[in-house]
C-alpha cells in the first residue's frame, strides 16, 4: 500500500515561511520506510530559492518540473508550488535525473535506469511496476523518443507523466528538477518497485468535436506529414477547409486523431507547417487512418466529465486507500481562458475525494489497453490522463 501526502504554498519571497508551510502540511512524522516526492512549481519559486530549500528540508528524493498551473486538494491558485509525497512500507521508490539528452535519449536514460536498479533491494524484482517521469521540452528529441527509450529499457514497464511546461511563451525556459537543482534537457524519473497495479484513464475526443472525414496518412517522416490520401498534405487540409492558399488557418485549435491498433485513438498537436509538410508534436506513422478535430471549452469540459465518470464507476468497486496523478495538456488550459481549473473541478467528483496532484503539461505520457489486453505506452496531446495508485 502507498500512503500519499500533499502540500502547497504560494509564498514566493519568504523562503523560510514557504518551507514552514510545506512541512506543516506534510507532517514528516507520518512517513513510512520508503518515500519520494513530486514537485511542480511556477518558475518564480526556483528564482527565489524556495524549491531548493524545500528539497533540502525533505528526507527523501524529489523530482519536479516547471508548469503554468498545478493543484492539490485545498489549493487551486494561479501562482503556486505543489508537492505530492509517496510513502510506503512495501513499495520502494528510486528516483534520479538523466544526463543531458542531446539527440538520441537511449544512452542517458539507460544510465539512469541502471543507477536506479542498483539502489533498490534485490527482493523488489527485476523491473519496476511503474515509472513516473517529467521530461524536458522537445529541444533535442520528441516525446515519443523519450518514451521509446524508457519503454525499451524497462521492458514494457508502464510509463506515466508529463512534459515540463512554463507560464511564458519562452519554452526554452522550461526546467526539470531533482533534489532542488534545475536542468534544461534532462529527464526526472521515479521508479515504483513492488506489488502494485496502477489504473490509467485517458480522455477521449467528444464525437461531436470530430470532423468526420477520415483519411489515410500515405507519406510521413517522424513528426512530419507529407501526403494524405496520396495528395500533398496542405492540399488535403485545404479540401477540408483548414488551410487557404497553402497556409494553415488557426492551427493551434486542430487536434489530429490517429486511429491505432485495437480501436485506440492517439491525439497529436498540429503546430505548423514547413516546406509543404505538416508539423506535429510527436511521431506520426504512415499508412494509418486519421481525422481532424477542434478544441474548444466544450471539448475540454465534456471530455473531463466523461473521464471523471469512468473513474467514479471504477472506484466504486475498489477497496483501500488510493491517490491520483492527473496530467492535462496545456492546449486544454488555453481554451478555458481565466478559469484554468474548471476541468479539475469536474475530476474532483469522479475521484471521490482522493488525494490528487493535477498539473498542466506540454505533452502527456500514459499507457492504454489495446486489443490484446497488453498495456502500451503512448505520448499524447490535447488529452487528460489519470493514474490511480
Amino acid at each position: 500500500m502507498i500512503k500519499v501526502l500533499t502540500a502547497h504554498t504560494s509564498e514566493i519571497d519568504d523562503v523560510e515561511a514557504a518551507v514552514t508551510e510545506i512541512l506543516s502540511q506534510l507532517d514528516l512524522n507520518r512517513l513510512l520506510e520508503f518515500s519520494a516526492g513530486i514537485m511542480y512549481y511556477h518558475a518564480d519559486f526556483a528564482q527565489t530559492g524556495v524549491t531548493k530549500r524545500i528539497c533540502e528540508s525533505l528526507p527523501f528524493p524529489v523530482v519536479g518540473g516547471t508548469t503554468s498551473n498545478s493543484a492539490v486538494p485545498g489549493s487551486k491558485k494561479d501562482i503556486t508550488l505543489t508537492i505530492t509525497v509517496f510513502t510506503s512500507k512495501t513499495i520502494v521508490f528510486t528516483a534520479g535525473i538523466s544526463d543531458p539528452i542531446c539527440g538520441e535519449p537511449f544512452i542517458p536514460i539507460e544510465k539512469l535506469y541502471n543507477e536506479m536498479v542498483k539502489e533498490k533491494p534485490a527482493s523488489m524484482g527485476e523491473k519496476p511496476a511503474m515509472f513516473f517521469i517529467i521530461s524536458p521540452d522537445f529541444i533535442n528529441a520528441t516525446g515519443d523518443d523519450y518514451l521509446a527509450a524508457l519503454t525499451g529499457i524497462g521492458r514494457g514497464v508502464p510509463v506515466f507523466g508529463s512534459v515540463a511546461f512554463i507560464h511564458t511563451a519562452e519554452f526554452r525556459d522550461i526546467k526539470t528538477l531533482f533534489n532542488g537543482v534545475e536542468y534544461d534537457s534532462s529527464m526526472a524519473v521515479i521508479a515504483f518497485w513492488g506489488n502494485m497495479e496502477p489504473k490509467f484513464f485517458i480522455s477521449d475526443i467528444p464525437d461531436e468535436q470530430v470532423i468526420h472525414q477520415r483519411a489515410v496518412i500515405t507519406d510521413s517522416y517522424r513528426n512530419r506529414i507529407r501526403r494524405v490520401n496520396g495528395i500533398p498534405v496542405l492540399e488535403y487540409m485545404e479540401s477540408v477547409g483548414l488551410a487557404k492558399n497553402g497556409n494553415l488557418e488557426g492551427i493551434a485549435s486542430f487536434p489530429l486523431i490517429l486511429h491505432v491498433a485495437g480501436g485506440s485513438r492517439l491525439i497529436r498537436t498540429i503546430y505548423g507547417s514547413d516546406k509543404d509538410e505538416l508539423l506535429c508534436s510527436g511521431m506520426v506513422p504512415s499508412h494509418i487512418p486519421m481525422e481532424i478535430s477542434f478544441c474548444d471549452r466544450e471539448f475540454v469540459m465534456e471530455s473531463a466529465r466523461k473521464t471523471a465518470d469512468e473513474c467514479k464507476k471504477w472506484l466504486l468497486d475498489q477497496n483501500g486507500s488510493k491517490s491520483a496523478l492527473v496530467v492535462s495538456c496545456a492546449a486544454r488550459r488555453w481554451t478555458l481562458g481565466s478559469d484554468v481549473y474548471a476541468e479539475i473541478r469536474e475530476i474532483d467528483e469522479g475521484l471521490k475525494n482522493l488525494p490528487y496532484h493535477f498539473v498542466y503539461s506540454r505533452g502527456e505520457f500514459c499507457p492504454v489497453n489495446i486489443y490484446n489486453g497488453k498495456a502500451e505506452n503512448y505520448f499524447f496531446n490535447y488529452s487528460l490522463c489519470i493514474c490511480i495508485i
